[in-house]
């Protein structure tokens, strides 16, 4: 008999241990304010990172400041899907600056949602770009960012982005109000 009770006691631990950790591990995937803002703040800085003033200097190089060195970047430029690597990017980006004459350039979120588990997350973030006059929209678009929490904090991984048309129209759930899931 006293080995049935000892069964059943350590039955009993083991059902509420097991019980509690469960509910923590479940806590533990849930987004954190904190982990949210830092996430939204690591998206904003790679906005910053490619906007710039009427005359000033600008340092293309700033822009990997906010990625992993083994970051993607994929969008449908002229309906042909580019992938490039961060470097491929800052190249990209300096000839088109160049090219096309832009003396600034301004990109902003006008909202995101974000997803997070862990140390992975994932922003979808509708823009609109500014270029030359911050008087008119120039394009509006919609990128999916994906971000990993490093040492560093989180930097992104990977953007992949299209550029809202005539026959492609951000839908309205993409311009509402910023919020995290």
């Amino acid at each position: 008999m006293k080995f049935f009770y000892f069964v059943l006691m350590i039955s009993c631990l083991s059902f509420i241990s097991c019980n509690t950790s469960d509910t923590k591990n479940n806590t533990d995937v849930l987004p954190h304010a904190n982990e949210a803002d830092a996430i939204k703040k690591a998206v904003d800085d790679a906005y910053r990172a490619i906007c710039f003033k009427h005359r000033q200097q600008f340092t293309f190089t700033d822009i990997k400041k906010s990625f992993i060195p083994q970051a993607q970047l994929v969008n449908f430029g002229d309906d042909t899907l580019q992938v490039l690597t961060i470097d491929q990017f800052v190249d990209f980006y300096k000839k088109f600056i160049d090219s096309n004459k832009v003396s600034s350039f301004y990109e902003e979120e006008i909202n995101g949602t974000t997803d997070q588990f862990g140390r992975i997350a994932q922003r979808i973030s509708s823009y609109n770009t500014y270029i030359n006059t911050m008087d008119s929209v120039a394009q509006r678009g919609v990128n999916s960012f994906q971000l990993v929490k490093t040492l560093q904090g989180w930097k992104v991984s990977s953007i992949i982005w299209d550029i809202e048309s005539q026959k492609l129209k951000i839908p309205g759930y993409y311009l509402k109000v910023d919020s995290t899931r």
